[in-house]
């Protein structure tokens, strides 16, 4: 057996090992993944919904940059990071005997997390009844995506 065939060897038992700890979070995984790209879908949303209420003024800021895009996939690392995270947990520190699962609980943290962005960035910036009231509570993120202070722009306004 020459060093290739040992290096492919190794290679394959780690491949092997990793996916045996990494199976179980998968599921979890991916229903993380569709919140993030649910949160994805409903920012471009926002966006397009200020960019016709500016109507050319400051088009630039409201555009969906790679920037943007790669917070996302930041965000995403973290996610999987936190679900492997929290597997370890439940099995080396917690045991399957326990009835708390920190896997399940990471997991509906995050979609939770990403429900309620969801639903700011639904609220911001729309005029539907279910909106006014939403953002009494929740946080109005169109100033976010023009880079601007919304009370200023108030505040121009009503002089």
């Amino acid at each position: 057996m020459n060093i290739s065939d040992k290096l492919r060897a190794a290679t394959a038992a780690a491949g092997a090992a990793v996916a045996s700890f990494a199976a179980p979070v998968v599921p979890y995984g991916a229903i993380c993944t569709a919140m993030v790209i649910a949160d994805l879908i409903t920012a471009r949303m926002l966006a397009r919904r200020i960019s016709r209420r500016l109507q050319g003024r400051n088009s630039d800021s409201v555009k969906f940059s790679s920037r943007r895009l790669g917070r996302s996939v930041i965000a995403l690392a973290k996610v999987y990071a936190l679900l492997l995270l929290s597997h370890g947990i439940d099995t080396v520190i917690v045991g399957s005997d326990a009835g708390f699962s920190a896997l399940r609980f990471s997991a509906a943290l995050v979609c939770f997390w990403q429900f309620w962005s969801i639903l700011e960035n639904e609220a911001s910036a729309n005029d539907a009844p279910w909106a006014r009231i939403a953002q009494r509570i929740l946080v109005d993120k169109t100033s976010r995506h023009l880079g601007i202070d919304l009370e200023e722009m108030v505040h121009k306004s009503n002089t």
